[in-house]
């Protein structure tokens, strides 16, 4: 009865934080809203009652990038758990196999270049496709060729290939024609949600939500992936195949996360052994929990960095390390002193 009631109380104040997310992401910033127009703006985004520029701050600045702080935080938080089960390691996340890296110099690649259109489609997300794609297949080839699957060599692999990444990326900027792109990039690879959009939540959106609704509906191989192939096997399972499509998978949505809104770190490490420490390690909560935690967590993370610089804004990789750790060290040494 104790845990139901507590799970009742969790729960609760998730829902809460949630529902007082978009008053305080719509309110705040370099142009104040009043809380009057934007529940208006919430209920009819077209109610004259609302002054006309904050209407457009509100539909135009605020709300895709509030959207895009849900469906970023949401990924890597779920990506991140994916993640710590495929390779039974605490310490995966969503950038465990350089994806990031490659990701990010695919993008840079584009935007250095100003290429905006290749082969008809958009070249920066095309770019973050194809250098994550890429990123993810070295690794795992490394792994298969010379460490026979071992998930050490997995590890190994994946800081090599984001060692070589890195450092190309820094010879671009190096080599950058002019300050204003160095600049671009480098706030970009910080973390930063100021560059929302409708256009570009919708490209994350259909990539990123059926990605994690497929998740949703595969906890219970999850959970097998804890127990291990030789367990699995004597249950029916082969997990080999599993395990590269949901790599794959993973690859897919953080490269739409890292077009979008940059490097953001700790959220697909921490907020999953946040949840673990709150509802439990199945995946058949673990997983709908990350992804409130990872959506409101990074909403509100983008909140304070909007107020921790009175005329710009706080890259939100520094704001969300900045809050996150001493939460997740907190409850770390909490259960352990339990």
């Amino acid at each position: 009865m104790k845990e139901q009631n507590k799970n009742i109380i969790l729960y609760a104040t998730i829902a809460v934080l949630l529902l007082l997310l978009p008053l305080a992401a719509m309110t705040r910033g370099i142009v104040n809203v009043d809380f009057h127009e934007v529940v208006l703006f919430l209920v009819d985004p077209t109610n004259p009652q609302i002054a006309p520029i904050h209407a457009d701050v509100l539909a135009y600045m605020r709300a895709p990038r509030f959207v895009l702080a849900l469906l970023a935080g949401g990924t890597l938080a779920v990506t991140g758990a994916v993640m710590q089960a495929l390779f039974r390691n605490p310490l995966a996340d969503p950038y465990f196999l350089g994806i990031s890296s490659g990701a990010a110099l695919g993008a840079v690649l584009m935007m250095s270049a100003n290429i905006t259109v290749l082969a008809g489609f958009s070249a920066v997300p095309l770019g973050a496709f194809i250098g994550a794609g890429l990123s993810t297949f070295l690794v795992l080839w490394l792994t298969h060729r010379y460490g026979e699957g071992k998930s050490f060599m997995t590890l190994i692999a994946g800081l090599g290939i984001h060692a070589v990444c890195s450092a190309a990326i820094s010879l671009i900027i190096s080599l950058a024609p002019n300050s204003r792109t160095v600049a671009n990039i480098s706030y970009w690879l910080l973390g930063s949600l100021e560059r929302s959009g409708w256009d570009k939540n919708l490209y994350l959106a259909s990539i990123a939500l059926p990605i994690i609704v497929f998740f949703l509906l595969r906890t219970r191989i999850l959970n097998l992936m804890l127990l291990g192939d030789i367990e699995a096997s004597t249950l029916g399972y082969r997990l080999e195949k599993s395990r590269s499509r949901y790599i794959f998978l993973c690859a897919m949505a953080v490269a739409m996360v890292v077009y979008n809104a940059g490097i953001i770190g700790f959220v697909g490490l921490a907020v999953p052994h946040i949840a673990r420490l709150l509802v439990g390690s199945s995946y058949e909560r673990l997983l709908p929990v990350c992804v409130a935690l990872g959506a409101g967590f990074l909403a509100w993370a983008d909140v304070f960095s909007r107020l921790a610089l009175e005329n710009g804004d706080m890259p939100i990789g520094i704001i969300v390390s900045l809050l996150g750790s001493p939460i997740f060290l907190h409850l770390l040494l909490k259960r352990k002193r339990v």
